[in-house]
């Protein structure tokens, strides 16, 4: 019996955990402004094989709209390849923020890519700015990436 249930935990802790090929977090502390774009630098190995993207977004209850529009910029050696402008929900229309968290913080992960093929190997740049009508957004703690 104590075999079965050793091996039940095993498998299901495998299943929850996930692999990420990139994974960083950048910690805003609650200011983002427009000029400061978040910059994450990572490393392809396997162009071949197709990646997803994903943003992490964490708000609190400072944050004065329900979305976040962002300008996205994919660069490879100082090259810009490819722009993006993006509009992300944050809250429903009744005000109630989405995503999971207790208290005022709140964590939402959005997909920015799906099955994507980097051009070739190397190392890569994916540059972030807020695209938002103010100049310094109150409210958004941390930004993330993470490639799978």
């Amino acid at each position: 019996m104590k075999k079965i249930f050793l091996l039940l935990f095993l498998i299901s802790l495998t299943q929850c955990s996930r692999h990420y090929e990139y994974a960083e977090t950048v910690n805003i502390k609650n200011f983002w402004h427009k000029k400061n774009a978040l910059n994450f630098d990572f490393e392809i190995k396997n162009p071949q094989q197709p990646k997803n993207l994903f943003f992490i977004v964490r708000n609190n209850n400072n944050y004065s709209f329900s979305n976040l529009y962002l300008f996205i910029s994919l660069k490879q050696n100082g090259k810009i390849l490819e722009t993006d402008t993006l509009n992300y929900p944050l809250a429903k229309p009744t005000g109630e923020w989405l995503g999971t968290g207790t208290g005022s913080v709140k964590e939402i992960e959005f997909q920015y890519k799906k099955n994507f093929k980097f051009p070739e190997k190397g190392r890569y740049t994916l540059s972030v700015i807020q695209g938002m009508r103010k100049d310094t957004l109150e409210g958004i703690e941390d930004f993330g990436l993470i490639i799978n």
